[in-house]
């Protein structure tokens, strides 16, 4: 018996009743601490972290399209354009996110949710069009729609665009701002929809289940818990996490770094066959990972190859949502996470999945703190020419897109670029049973299309060889012919 329970043991009946009211009122205590509270009806909030960041960044550049996002998809068969509408409103109503707007008093900003609000559906029918001018004019849509700034002060968080392309055919862009939407939300959004569309025709209530809490209730939280000293190892774990990592990542580019960060984009699509499947899922199996952290091991291992990079800092998003109650809202939960690397050439790729898997875990545990608070605590000298602790972002997404499930209806997912890049570099990744597709996005700023396009390829071939030789050198893997010891052909600079 150890010494503590021994001493239980000797304590009398009433006193081992009092220590277990103490434990209780203590363990009750705590739970009362990190409860969510729901705010009393019509209280303001303040914002949540991530959504201060977005704020200030729109007070620098207002109605900059960067922080704008669109999901689109193509209908076909008979769609109510109507009901569809008031499916939305319904959502709307719901999620209290979708309907904040940002006023600020004295320059402080907070939210306010909208009592009187109206979301229309506006239709634009392409069917006297040919097919090619059909075309044509639904691009235009997809690049341009989403665009169109929002005033954070006024505006629904949420806009809705429907084109007609014949008479049961139709095109639907879902456009928000991301200072309310995160890709979870997206999820939320769809079934929602779905679900208050099938109800309409039914003409019944939507089966929705009462939500726990509120975005802004969730900020409110947020911001009394990281006021107190129970982070502190959080805030610990960064700094030690992050010391000496490299302030900007020395990429190979094309162009001078413009003086202060610009934020146009493109793309580069990547295409990988089915045949990087089960090697990737053997390496999985092997060395207790995910395809993440396989995927970012080859990325690394890219970067050290085409950069001579020998310390790595990737950012990569995270869904954030770790309490049950957050799960069915909508809103922008989603943190940013540092996932650290120090490859060499001599590593095998083996060796790199077992770096990304201890770096990526150890930063998963730590996730809670947002990212601008690790800004903070690691305390770089900040340079307006580009992002903070990491220039090049690194993902993996599900492979399936966020999609309307509408009765006599077939939905599909139509790609949409708006032309912006956040970073550098940012490479996405969607595993499927066809293999790996996703892009790499990258600031026109500083890379030329031919350099984007080499990337890809690169890592296409290194991928490939490091899996059929995941126990060979890094140094030693095949890249794409446009790729050398010095970097991509073309790329003059460094930074």
């Amino acid at each position: 018996m150890s010494d503590r329970a021994e001493r239980l043991a000797r304590l009398s009946p009433e006193k081992r009743a009092r220590l277990e009211r103490a434990l209780l009122a203590r363990r009750e205590a705590t739970l009362d601490r990190e409860r969510i509270r729901r705010r009393a009806p019509g209280e303001d909030a303040p914002l949540s972290f991530p959504q201060q960041r977005l704020w200030f960044f729109d007070r620098m550049a207002p109605g900059d399209p960067t922080y704008n996002a669109v999901v689109a998809m193509a209908l076909r068969g008979p769609l109510d354009i109507d009901r569809l509408r008031r499916a939305f409103a319904l959502v709307v109503e719901r999620h209290e996110a979708v309907r904040t707007v940002f006023p600020d008093h004295e320059g402080i900003p907070y939210q306010h949710v909208l009592d009187e609000w109206e979301l229309a559906l506006p239709v634009v029918d392409l069917r006297a069009c040919s097919e090619a001018e059909r075309g044509a004019e639904v691009a235009a849509l997809l690049r341009d729609a989403p665009r169109a700034p929002y005033d954070l002060r006024h505006d629904l968080m949420l806009r809705l665009l429907v084109a007609r392309t014949g008479d049961d055919e139709h095109v639907l862009l879902i456009m928000e701002h991301h200072i309310a939407f995160d890709g979870w939300s997206d999820d939320v959004l769809c079934a929602e929809v779905s679900e208050c569309y099938r109800a309409l025709g039914d003409g019944r209530a939507p089966v929705l289940a009462e939500l726990p809490v509120q975005y802004g209730d969730f900020a409110a939280w947020q911001q009394s818990r990281l006021d107190d000293d129970r982070l502190a190892g959080l805030r610990s774990f960064w700094k030690s996490y992050l010391l000496g990592s490299p302030a900007l990542t020395a990429l190979p580019i094309d162009f001078e770094r413009p003086r202060r960060q610009t934020f146009v984009g493109a793309r580069a699509y990547v295409d990988v066959g089915p045949e990087v499947n089960a090697p990737i899922a053997a390496l999985c199996r092997a060395e207790s990972a995910t395809p993440f952290m396989v995927l970012l091991a080859a990325f690394d291992a890219l970067l050290c190859r085409w950069a001579g990079l020998r310390d790595i800092s990737v950012g990569t998003p995270i869904a954030n949502r770790g309490r049950v109650e957050l799960e069915p809202l909508i809103g922008f939960f989603s943190n940013t996470l540092v996932v650290r690397c120090r490859p060499e050439p001599s590593h095998t790729l083996r060796d790199l999945v077992r770096a990304a898997r201890d770096s990526a875990l150890a930063a998963y545990e730590h996730q809670d703190l947002p990212f601008d608070k690790i800004v903070e605590v690691v305390a770089p000298i900040r340079n307006p020419a580009h992002n903070p602790l990491f220039q090049v972002n690194f993902r993996v997404t599900s492979g399936t897109s966020a999609l309307l499930d509408l009765p006599g209806v077939e939905a599909m997912p139509v790609a949409a670029d708006i032309g912006f890049a956040r970073f550098d570099l940012a490479l996405e990744l969607q595993p499927t049973v066809a293999g790996l597709g996703g892009y790499l996005e990258y600031n026109v700023a500083l890379f030329e299309p031919g350099t984007a396009r080499a990337l890809v390829d690169a890592f296409s071939v290194l991928l490939r060889d490091a899996l059929s030789r995941p126990d060979a050198p890094i140094g030693d893997l095949e890249l794409a012919a446009a790729t050398s010891a010095g970097g991509i052909r073309g790329a003059r600079r460094r930074g």
